[in-house]
């Protein structure tokens, strides 16, 4: 019978949608428009592909509905600058889990360019000009 080795693994839940809008009491906005890829490893998951025992497995919907709640319930400080919230939810993982070892966030963010009327920022309106995205990657 053979044996499996495992090197390396990770897994988890890529092109997780958030857009977070922080309203001020001016009435000024600001938008933050995120993709989210987040992968989890530990050395503990190896049973999961040699022995098909998913039970210390962190569902991938699960992943995609705490990068959600971490956008909406973390202060906007934390959110609206993506390196800080990669960190954020990299460490709200590996501490959640026991068993996750290592967390990797990568985020791509989409630019939003604030309308202009008489050469004046409007306070809420927004249009996306070209394609260039920015992205930035944690690992805890």
């Amino acid at each position: 019978m053979e044996t499996s080795i495992i090197k390396s693994q990770a897994y988890g839940k890529d092109r997780v949608r958030v857009v977070r809008v922080v309203r001020h009491a001016d009435g000024w906005q600001e938008i933050a428009d995120y993709s989210v890829c987040c992968l989890l490893s530990g050395d503990q998951f190896e049973s999961s592909y040699t022995k098909g025992d998913n039970k210390l497995v962190v569902a991938t919907d699960s992943q995609k509905n705490t990068v959600y709640y971490l956008a909406k319930t973390l202060p906007a400080e934390k959110v609206m600058v993506p390196e800080v919230f990669a960190t954020e939810v990299a460490s709200f993982m590996v501490n959640k889990y026991a068993h996750v070892t290592t967390c990797h966030v990568k985020i791509i963010t989409k630019p939003w360019e604030r309308m202009r009327f008489d050469n004046n920022g409007h306070p809420h309106s927004f249009y996306r000009e070209g394609k260039e995205t920015r992205w930035t990657e944690a690992y805890v």
